[in-house]
């Protein structure tokens, strides 16, 4: 049996003589891991096989321990062969002492931990650059463990967990309820929601949220990441990162500060280039307007008076009273064009006005449809809204080359919605000076300014589409 036994183990067998330490027999794996033959091996002990006198040394005391009646094999310890070439490589091995009446023998049965090493080096290495990516990662990562029978069990916690909750990471491991407790009583419900539904049908959640450490008196916002993935054996792990975003949320917070100021900002300006335009358009409505009423009449007195034969004086003062009706239309049409008095009379007119002289002015097929004939709005609200209009149709005349506009103007509860839609080039073909214009910004500083929103873009058939939504507050009597 012992041939077969030799030769079919994957593990390296060597047998000493008892008395000369000397190889008796090897088998093939203990051969080719050698490097030697079986001739050159019967020429060597211990000393020569194994790496260093210490490895030696602990092979013969193993050795000398065992005792066929009390101890026939030793307890399996590392040591290191050396190959023929001078290469080295460590193995597990175990020394048994074979006897009988004629002979006795030591059985060495050794097992090449290479790979075993490699593999565990490779692990070691992994798990350092690991947590050396833990260690360096500005927040809290940890992860959650959930057995079949639905127990949860913190099974990992980064140590930055002291600098992010001010909880050391083996107390938070001990006491994972700990981080509910800091959660602010009106963010709690969240984020157990957020849980709840991370542990039935959802693979990942996402929450954010405020927590407050009482021995920093601090509040943190917190951004909490988390993948669930499930073993093979039916367990669930949860994968998590917990992020300090206070800075964020505080940079937020000052934008949407900035805005609004910005927008109240935008709003007042608004409201005082109105009243400069109400101003000015009443001076030249009053002064300019009475002035070239009081030449008129002048004029036509002497066109009267003056005597049948100063031809060349009745021209000249024909002439005159042509250039001064000019001027008083052109008076009249710059004081509607600062102050448009048509919106006194309600934007659905004042729009349906402005559309007729744009199309009247450019040849323009147009169409409007409204679902109110008059909409209830304040004349702040009223004047913002029809300059909209204005810089809309404007923008259509100097870039859009169109042959068609449709305005729709619908109120839908406590929102007022406008599209102005052309047939033109679109925003795809124009010009790139064109695309981005203080017009359109302009519009959109009004829209934001009424708390509205305003879009412009390619419409489905071709052209360009400016889509407002407002929403409207109570006028008030």
């Amino acid at each position: 049996m012992l041939p077969l036994v030799l030769q079919g183990s994957f593990n390296e067998i060597l047998i000493f003589d008892l008395e000369t330490l000397r190889v008796i027999q090897a088998n093939s794996a203990a051969r080719t891991h050698l490097q030697y033959t079986l001739r050159d091996l019967r020429s060597l002990t211990p000393f020569e096989i194994l790496a260093d006198k210490e490895s030696a040394a602990r092979f013969i005391k193993t050795a000398q321990g065992l005792d066929g009646k009390k101890k026939a094999n030793s307890a399996p310890f590392t040591s290191i062969f050396k190959r023929k070439d001078g290469t080295t490589y460590p193995v597990d091995m175990r020394v048994y002492l074979a006897s009988n009446q004629d002979s006795a023998r030591y059985i060495v049965i050794a097992n090449n931990i290479s790979d075993r090493d490699k593999s565990q080096k490779t692990l070691d290495d992994t798990e350092s650059n690991f947590r050396a990516l833990i260690s360096n990662i500005p927040g809290m990562a940890y992860q959650v463990l959930c057995d079949n029978k639905g127990h949860a069990k913190l099974v990992f916690v980064s140590e930055y967990s002291q600098a992010m909750l001010g909880i050391d990471f083996k107390t938070l491991q001990a006491k994972p309820k700990l981080f509910q407790d800091l959660i602010l009583p009106e963010d709690r419900p969240s984020y157990l929601d957020a849980l709840e539904k991370a542990g039935g049908c959802h693979l990942t959640f996402n929450w954010e949220g405020r927590i407050w450490i009482k021995s920093w008196n601090d509040v943190k916002w917190v951004n909490i990441r988390v993948k669930r993935r499930e073993q093979a054996n039916g367990e669930i792990i949860w994968d998590g990162i917990m992020l300090n975003i206070t800075q964020s949320k505080q940079a937020e917070a000052e934008i949407r500060r900035s805005r609004k100021q910005l927008s109240e900002l935008t709003s007042h300006v608004e409201q005082v280039k109105e009243q400069e335009r109400l101003k000015v358009a009443r001076e030249v409505h009053d002064e300019l307007g009475g002035n070239l009423t009081a030449v008129k009449i002048g004029l036509s007195w002497l066109q009267k008076n003056l005597p049948p034969d100063q031809v060349k004086l009745l021209e000249r003062a024909s002439y005159l009273n042509s250039i001064v009706d000019q001027t008083m239309e052109a008076t009249h049409r710059i004081a509607s064009n600062l102050r448009p008095t048509i919106v006194e009379f309600g934007l659905v007119s004042a729009i349906q006005w402005q559309m007729k002289q744009f199309c009247q002015n450019l040849d323009i097929e147009c169409s409007f449809s409204t679902t109110h004939e008059q909409i209830p709005l304040d004349p702040d609200t009223s004047i913002a809204l029809f300059r909209i209009v204005q810089e809309a149709l404007t923008n259509i005349a100097k870039h859009a080359k169109a042959t068609k506009i449709w305005v729709n103007l619908q109120r839908k509860k406590h929102q007022f919605h406008l599209e102005i839609i052309d047939n033109g080039i679109g925003l795809k073909h124009a010009p790139k000076k064109t695309k981005k214009t203080f017009g359109i910004l302009g519009m959109r500083e009004r829209a934001a300014a009424l708390g509205g929103e305003l879009w412009v873009g390619d419409a489905v058939e071709g052209g360009t589409m400016v889509r407002l939504s407002v929403p409207l507050k109570p006028v008030k009597d």
